[in-house]
């Protein structure tokens, strides 16, 4: 790699410093060192990208959609405070591709057949992250293999590169927390923030789980269908979530741009102005990309909004993978309304 283990673990410790460092320059520089690491991972993650593609594709497995993306600098940030003892030299998800299914014998199926046909170039770095038999304390599930590429360009060899393989339900849950993270400035998904808005998504998980026919979080394996019917509505009437979550829905303006295919895209959301914007680039202006992408995550001031480097094969897939960044948890709240539809039913029957 162009970065030692241990010139990355040095940088990162500036940057995750809690108080601030005073030194301003020498964070200026930790930051330079951590933006350049970072876009080496691209051409990475493009070639592993297309061959996952590939290896489905010649299964006969079908995503409903996939997109690739750089981890956001406060993420990198947030993540190092969190894991002390991990170190940026130890991250794995700095380029990260995900493909989403249709549901969970789908997801199953591409499971088992990424397990078996390894990418070329790539081996996979340790076993597969289960997060759908066994389902984070948060709710989060998800199925995570992280590839090491080798390479004969030092700089290349050895960078990581993280998958991420859920079904379209596991999405909404998961972007729906992203929406929720995004306005509160709290990491939910790692447990942390507002406890009503960490009861209400890891029982939200849990319903969606027992509806997929998967494993629940251990609190929720003895729960009855009017169990999850009656602590929901109770939670929902209390804090009024889905009602919060709609109005997002309602009030964010899209910069529309003409349609695009393939390429790298950088997306910016203002959470002051409720505004989001984009910007395309050809494949082969990546450079570039990343040049905006480095330059916009400066400007921006804490709680203002918040830029990410994606790629996605259109527009509407960019809205699919990425709905969190048009505070968008449309899909989210229609599964929970079927909930209720459900709930009802029951009621009837019991009644």
């Amino acid at each position: 790699m162009k970065y030692s283990r241990h010139q990355l673990n040095k940088v990162g410790s500036v940057l995750s410093a809690d108080p601030a460092p005073v030194d301003m320059l020498k964070t200026a520089e930790a930051t330079l060192i951590v933006d350049d690491w970072r876009k080496t991972h691209l051409s990475v993650l493009e070639d592993l990208y297309k061959q996952i593609g590939a290896i489905l594709y010649n299964a006969k497995i079908y995503a409903e959609f996939s997109s690739q993306r750089l981890k956001r600098m406060t993420s990198i940030i947030a993540k190092l405070k969190r894991n002390k003892d991990m170190g940026l030299g130890g991250m794995q998800d700095i380029g990260g591709a995900r493909y989403v299914f249709t549901n969970a014998q789908i997801l199953k199926k591409a499971q088992d057949c990424l397990a078996q046909n390894i990418p070329s170039g790539f081996t996979l770095e340790h076993d597969i992250y289960d997060y759908v038999s066994s389902p984070k304390t948060s709710g989060y599930r998800s199925i995570h293999f992280v590839y090491k590429y080798h390479s004969e360009d030092p700089v290349l060899d050895g960078l990581k590169i993280e998958l991420q393989i859920r079904t379209l339900l596991q999405h909404a849950w998961a972007t729906a927390v992203e929406t929720a993270e995004l306005i509160s400035l709290s990491p939910l998904k790692s447990g942390i923030g507002d406890e009503d808005w960490l009861e209400f998504f890891q029982l939200t998980s849990a319903i969606f789980a027992r509806k997929e026919d998967l494993p629940v979080a251990k609190a929720y394996e003895r729960f009855t269908q009017r169990d999850f019917c009656r602590i929901y509505n109770e939670k929902n009437e209390a804090h009024k979530f889905l009602d919060k979550l709609q109005a997002l829905i309602k009030t964010v303006k899209t910069t529309e741009e003409k349609p695009f295919n393939l390429g790298y895209i950088v997306l910016y959301i203002n959470y002051i102005r409720k505004t989001v914007s984009m910007r395309h680039f050809p494949t082969e202006e990546r450079e570039q990309a990343n040049v905006l992408y480095s330059k916009t995550e400066r400007q921006i001031s804490p709680g203002e909004g918040a830029v990410v480097l994606v790629s996605t094969a259109d527009i509407n897939d960019l809205k699919k993978a990425y709905p969190s960044y048009f505070l968008n948890a449309a899909e989210f709240v229609h599964a929970l309304q079927d909930f209720s539809e459900e709930c009802k039913q029951i009621d009837t029957l019991h009644d």
